[in-house]
């Protein structure tokens, strides 16, 4: 199964609709028994004020770890890489538990 990326939304409507179970980095979807760890990350959904995407990130999905590692600055709903402004989807990153 691949990565999955869900956001806070979902997330939080999940969890208050018993779908899952959360504990730490592990999420449990209750209905299927799947385990997967995840960890907090970001969906570019746009770039600010409409401008083009001179980075090819949008569509894409980039955990802390790689925002911290291209040297991005994350706040909110913003990712700021290079000189481009981009709007956010935050989120977490699902990888299936072994």
């Amino acid at each position: 199964m691949a990565r999955l990326f869900i956001s806070n939304t979902r997330l939080e409507a999940w969890s208050s609709e018993g779908k899952i179970q959360l504990d730490g980095t592990s999420m449990v979807l209750s209905e299927l028994g799947r385990a997967f760890t995840i960890k907090p990350a970001v969906f570019f959904a746009r770039v600010a004020g409409g401008d083009p995407d001179p980075h090819d990130l949008l569509g894409k999905v980039k955990d802390e770890d790689e925002l911290a590692t291209m040297g991005a600055d994350h706040m909110a709903s913003s990712v700021i890489y290079v000189d481009t402004a981009y709007e956010v989807v935050a989120g977490f990153i699902g990888a299936p538990a072994i």
